[in-house]
């Protein structure tokens, strides 16, 4: 929508007038950075990271996880999908678009409830993005992901991580299996449960 500046001047005649500027303001949000999403096709995840990788954008899609080989003599590391299904971006809407269409049949832009029209892509709430990060790379054991279809826990008290490495992380406390763990999300999309955090390290957001 244009906005309206107005200028009061006067003549020499002591005549009053108003002068109306109308300036376009430009919406253009296609080209404005943000969080995107694209749910992979089955089996279609490497060559989209491999996209990402060689242009340089910004994504979560993979963490490096320790394993032990077959004879069980030593440790090696292994980077493993967090979600095949799922990997999160940051680019402009215009290219997350674009990378839709050459990569079709392969993957498919992430469209939910956030968006105004639902035949546009979904900007994704760059805090949830970074908290998820913060607990998704951690390398913490005992990390279990969910996609949208995720059960639905009941929650609890709502939580800070204040010390060791999910420093920073927010979440509900959850029930699973008698077991109480943090339950971190991105709203409609994925989600992501920790192991055992000791209490000292929790502080309750009011």
């Amino acid at each position: 929508m244009p906005s309206v500046l107005k200028h009061d001047f006067t003549t020499r005649g002591n005549e009053k007038y108003t002068l109306i500027k109308i300036k376009k303001i430009n919406n253009d949000t296609t080209r404005q950075r943000g969080e995107y999403a694209f749910k992979i096709f089955f089996g279609k995840g490497k060559p989209i990271k491999a996209y990402f990788v060689a242009k340089g954008i910004e994504h979560i899609y993979d963490v490096k996880q320790e394993y032990w080989d077959k004879n069980k003599k030593k440790s090696l590391l292994k980077e493993v999908p967090i979600m095949p299904s799922l990997i999160l971006f940051r680019t402009t809407r215009t290219e997350a678009e674009e990378i839709e269409r050459n990569f079709l049949n392969k993957v498919m832009l992430y469209r939910g409830k956030n968006s105004e029209n639902l035949k546009e892509p979904s900007k994704i709430s760059e805090r949830e993005v970074k908290i998820f990060n913060i607990v998704a790379t951690s390398g913490v054991e005992g990390l279990d992901f969910y996609d949208e279809y995720n059960p639905k826990f009941t929650k609890g008290d709502k939580f800070r991580v204040i010390e060791g490495p999910l420093k920073g992380a927010e979440g509900y406390v959850v029930r699973i299996k008698k077991d109480h763990k943090l339950y971190v999300s991105i709203k409609g999309l994925c989600a992501v449960t920790t192991g055992y955090i000791p209490k000292a390290y929790l502080q309750k957001i009011e």
